[in-house]
């Protein structure tokens, strides 16, 4: 029996090589649906991304037996046969879809089963295609012409660089292949990790280089040895991350992949416009029933099936027509608003917001009161309202007032599933439209957007695309959550997953989305909860420091929800959710435990949370809890509460107060929310806040310097965030928190009286990790403890209406900050230093507090976004700027000349050096001044990296520069520039899809626009006469949209 055994495990060791090399020649499949990404400018973009295309596709195969690497050969023609490995070290074989997007690089022993894996189970999760390439896995040279073709079809590599990366020769040669795809064709991008080992020694190779090197030297020709090390030299000197210990490797992972992701998204050629499938009649239908030319007061309302597109039908007319509108408000989320405790004043507060354009509303005692304020305040504006998902709780009259008293020209958008609810306004005031289900060709058409990024599915996957359309029902908010689930999976999947569709019932949409829920990893499905329950609405980065200390990596998670369709982030990077994906989130949290909300997870509804606060019912199940002490005669937060609550890490209670011995009684708790209305003077004493991440005292508005809380903070070790925005009541600041953790602190605004200022101050002693400050609206005296410039991690610093009476002072080492990349300084106001003594409140009204408009002497050259009132001296050193806004400038804009010649008529055609600059508004500003040449800024050519222009209420400007170099321009704004008689170089805008200009006399001549192949509005407002023959657009233009002209008053058309 030995004997046979034997003989068959020989046989099978005989065999081995003839299986492998059988599945290399015939294991490909067929490719469905090949998907170029766009080249990319390794200078235009952070060297942190990392992605290849290749027309290889590695899947897991058959487990083999691993071998040492390097026998070694004088002069190697390519590296041994061998692919990348999986996650049992198998062979990777193609797979549908076979475009690699990331090419890693590593040597095996080092971090096969440490870094390397953690990375790639992170691409993975993603859905990115990896190359993972295992040197380890290589057995002879037939696969080298394989890899050479997958590193150059490949557009971004991942060499992780470890202890003995240089060890390997197969490494090096990869490397080489790599640098010198880099150099010789534009768009290769590279991305070094440093694993263990100092860049240093990679660059120099020094340390365990060297001895790698020492061998090479007697193994192989110079020639080859030389042009390794070249590879080392250029590779090692770019950007990238070094990790230093164990510890960081998940850390990093989840940076790179975040990299990665966010990439491919932007690379994609697809965005959140081409959603809008079949939508452009819909929103003609609705623009036509405001009657937008006819004066009065119009509304009309959008009713339909949740799901359907109610929302974003409504968000594009807006975006279409808020231009024409004093003052607009997209009041979001109603139903879901109007639920919460005084969810009525709630929308008062965010519609005087928008109207009045004030961050800060002060308190409001009641609906009739905030009613009051918007027919006395907002009435006066021709004000553009959207109110989205309305229920029979929402009385229009009773949170708005009369809508007749609303200026002539206000219109309003309803969106509602209740066409009964709409109908109950009498037909001249409220005109419906019915949003209905997507007919077959366009559901098919948004599906395939999602699941293949094309507008049609690959041709074996048409009769499947067809069948899965069915099931969806023409709702778009399943077919892109389904498309989207289904995107870069094989057939077997998809057959799975319509199976599934099929099972649910067809009237059930929250039974289809939950499918994709289902398919989450159970992590993300965490973090999806938190958003649906608590988070919709909270900035991103915020919520990203409490998932962190739960263990949890939010950034992929986030990234696979975004990509799934179940979540989006809003310009201002908040949460945004579709009402049908949060309710259904909800819903999962219910089934936890239909009868009895203590024993879930997450309890939301703050009267469900105040009521188990107040019948003492908590469970370790709950995590996450809302409450509102102002429905109940809790008395404030007491110990009692919270007994049976040992695993709660997120609490938020409004108008609370806490107070009594808490004896550790929330050891867990992470995120604290606590809106004070008042203050009874009490303190909580042995409150645990050694695990607390992040304290929210925003809006507290009774919140004073006595505040017993405030010793517990001292204390906090993990404390992060810090929010006391509008906690108006403070005249002094705290002492932070001893450890130096704190990361993000915002402090309080809208001091409305001078005389409480003397004790206002800034002790930074404490703030070195610091990487976000929001002085914001504040009144700020001074800084101690040091200078702003000593904050060396600091990356955000908004200044906004800062009041500040040393502002030298403030910002005398701005420019010393390294890793500053934010900076926002318009409306800074200069105290007279008199107002720290003065008491007498007619001299405080006799003296106007002036601006400062000194300027910065030196700016951060990692700055990428800058708005200023400031003279900005020299742009010249932002080499990273992409965002630029300087409003309300009294001192003018300075850009230096590029080159070494000033002379005045060399500078006719000079660039920015600001290569990566994608925004730019110029808004109130004086003059424009080119550095050595006269002061006229038609001299100037603009960055071609320009994606966005806004000059508006320029009056001095005279002339616009030539624009005909800006081919990646989207959108021109050119208003209220009165001097400004022409725009040249129109022509060359062949990205312009929004162009608009107003305020008469502005202009007369506007040459090319029938060369605007992809415009879709133009917007002329009081215009000048204009020729015909400038408003004449393409006929021969192939594409299926024409861009709609609006003109607005215009007097006459002038002939040639």
């Amino acid at each position: 029996m030995n004997f046979i055994r034997g003989t068959v495990m020989a046989i099978v060791l005989l065999l081995q090589p003839i299986v492998l090399l059988f599945k290399l020649l015939f294991g490909r499949r067929a490719q469905d649906a090949p998907q170029q990404l766009q080249a990319i400018d390794h200078s235009a973009i952070v060297p942190a991304t990392v992605v290849a295309d290749s027309e290889d596709r590695i899947k897991n195969g058959n487990n083999i037996s691993q071998q040492s690497d390097d026998t070694g050969s004088a002069s190697p023609s390519g590296p041994p046969a061998g692919s990348n490995s999986g996650d049992d070290d198998s062979i990777l074989f193609p797979l549908p879809f076979a475009e690699y997007e990331v090419f890693l690089s590593f040597r095996g022993p080092d971090t096969r089963h440490q870094f390397t894996d953690i990375l790639y189970r992170f691409l993975v999760r993603l859905k990115v295609r990896t190359f993972r390439d295992d040197d380890e896995l290589r057995k002879g040279e037939g696969i080298w012409p394989s890899l050479v073709k997958a590193i150059g079809q490949s557009k971004i590599h991942v060499p992780v660089m470890s202890e003995t990366y240089a060890h390997s020769k197969w490494c090096l040669m990869e490397l080489s292949e790599i640098a010198k795809r880099r150099k010789q064709e534009k768009g290769h991008i590279v991305l070094p990790i440093f694993y263990m080992t100092n860049p240093r020694d990679v660059r120099h190779q020094t340390g365990p280089y060297q001895s790698a090197f020492q061998q090479h030297d007697r193994d192989f020709d110079s020639g080859t040895v030389q042009e390794w090390r070249d590879a080392l030299n250029e590779i090692g000197a770019l950007k990238g991350w070094h990790v230093k210990s164990k510890d960081e490797q998940g850390a990093v992972s989840e940076c790179v992949s975040d990299v990665v992701w966010s990439y491919l998204s932007k690379n994609d050629n697809f965005s959140d416009t081409d959603e809008l499938v079949g939508i452009d009649d819909s929103v003609e239908a609705v623009v036509e029933k405001l009657s937008l030319d006819i004066g009065g007061v119009a509304m009309v309302g959008l009713h339909g099936l949740g799901g359907i597109g109610k929302t974003t039908i409504a968000r594009v007319v807006y975006n279409k027509i808020s231009a024409r509108f004093d003052r607009r408000s997209f009041l979001e989320n109603i139903r879901e608003t109007q639920q919460q405790k005084d969810g009525g004043i709630s929308l008062q507060k965010k519609l005087i917001s928008n109207i009045m354009r004030i961050d800060y509303v002060a308190p409001i005692n009641s609906v009739d009161e905030g009613r009051r304020i918007i027919q006395d305040r907002v009435s006066r504006f021709k004000v553009l309202i959207i109110l989205d998902d309305v229920d029979e709780c929402f009385k229009f009259e009773e949170i708005l007032g009369n809508s007749g008293n609303f200026a002539c020209g206000s219109r309003f958008i309803i969106t509602s599933r209740n066409m009964k609810l709409l109908s109950t306004f009498n037909e001249s005031r409220c005109k419906l439209y019915e949003v209905r289900e997507m007919g077959p060709q366009l559901s098919l058409q948004l599906f395939c957007k999602y699941a293949f990024k094309t507008n049609s599915p690959p041709q074996d996957f048409t009769t499947l695309s067809e069948k899965i359309v069915m099931t969806a029902a023409g709702l778009p908010l399943t077919l892109k959550v389904v498309g989207s689930l289904l995107f870069r999976e094989e057939k077997s999947i998809w057959e799975d997953k319509l199976s599934m569709l099929e099972k649910a019932p067809q009237k059930e949409v929250k039974e289809r989305l939950k499918i994709s829920y289902d398919a989450l990893e159970y992590e993300t499905k965490q973090i999806f909860l938190d958003v649906a329950c608590f988070f919709i609405g909270m900035e991103m980065k915020i919520a990203y420091y409490y998932w962190r200390d739960c263990k949890f990596h939010p950034v992929n998670s986030i990234n696979i929800l975004r990509q799934r369709s179940m979540l989006k982030i809003g310009d201002d990077d908040e949460f945004q959710m579709h009402d049908q994906m949060r309710d259904m989130g909800r819903a999962i949290v219910c089934e936890e435990n239909i009868e009895e909300p203590w024993m879930r997870s997450r309890v939301w509804d703050d009267k469900e949370g105040t009521e188990l606060l107040l019948n003492k019912k908590g469970s370790k199940q709950v995590k996450a809890l809302r409450a509102d002490y102002h429905r109940s005669f809790l008395g404030g937060m007491k110990p009692g509460q919270f007994l049976n609550l040992p695993e709660l890490r997120y609490f938020e209670g409004d108008f609370a107060e806490f107070s009594g011995d808490f004896n550790n009684l929330v050891p867990n708790l992470k995120w604290l929310r606590l809106h004070f209305h008042y203050n009874d003077g009490q303190e909580p004493t042995n409150f645990d806040m050694s695990n607390l991440v992040i304290l929210d005292l925003k809006g507290s508005i009774f919140l004073t310097d006595d505040w017993g809380g405030w010793s517990q903070i001292k204390m906090a070790k993990k404390l992060k965030v810090l929010d006391l925005s509008h906690c108006t009541s403070l005249i002094k600041l705290p002492d932070f928190p001893k450890s130096g953790s704190l990361e993000m602190l915002n402090l309080p605004a809208e001091i409305t009286s001078f005389s409480s200022l003397s004790s206002m101050e800034l002790d930074i002693e404490n703030l070195w990790n610091l990487k976000v400050l929001n002085l914001k609206e504040c009144a700020l005296i001074r800084v101690t403890g040091g200078t702003i410039g000593m904050l060396k991690c600091l990356e955000e610093l908004d200044l906004t209406n800062l009041q500040c009476n040393n502002w030298k002072q403030l910002v005398i080492d701005i420019g010393e900050l390294p890793s500053l990349k934010v900076l926002k300084t318009i409306g800074v106001k200069h105290i007279p230093s008199y107002f720290e003594s003065n008491t007498d409140d007619e001299e405080d009204d006799d003296d106007e507090v002036e601006s400062e408009g000194e300027g910065i002497e030196k700016l951060p050259p990692s700055l990428k976004v800058l708005h200023t009132s400031f003279r900005v001296a020299n742009l010249s050193e932002l080499l990273e700027l992409e965002e630029l806004v300087v409003e309300n400038c009294d001192f003018g804009l300075e850009i230096p000349p590029v080159g070494d010649d000033t002379n005045a008529n060399s500078t006719a055609h000079m660039w920015w050096k600001v290569s990566k600059l994608k925004s730019l508004t110029l808004h109130k500003t004086k003059f424009i001044v080119v550095a050595g040449a006269a002061p006229s800024f038609d001299q100037l050519r603009l960055p071609s990296s320009l994606t966005t222009l806004n000059i508006s209420n320029c009056p001095y400007l005279e002339w616009i520069p030539t624009l005909e170099n800006l081919n990646n321009l989207t959108e021109l704004t050119i208003t209220k520039c009165s001097k400004v008689l022409e725009v040249r170089g129109i022509q060359g805008l062949t990205s312009l899809q929004s162009l608009m200009i107003d305020d008469r006399d502005d202009l007369t001549h506007l040459h090319g626009l029938a060369d605007l192949m992809r415009l879709k509005t133009f917007e002329i407002k009081e215009s000048a006469p204009l020729s015909r023959e400038a408003l004449l657009l393409n006929d021969d233009s192939d594409d299926v949209f024409t861009p709609k002209i609006i003109l607005y008053h215009i007097d006459e058309l002038q002939g040639n």
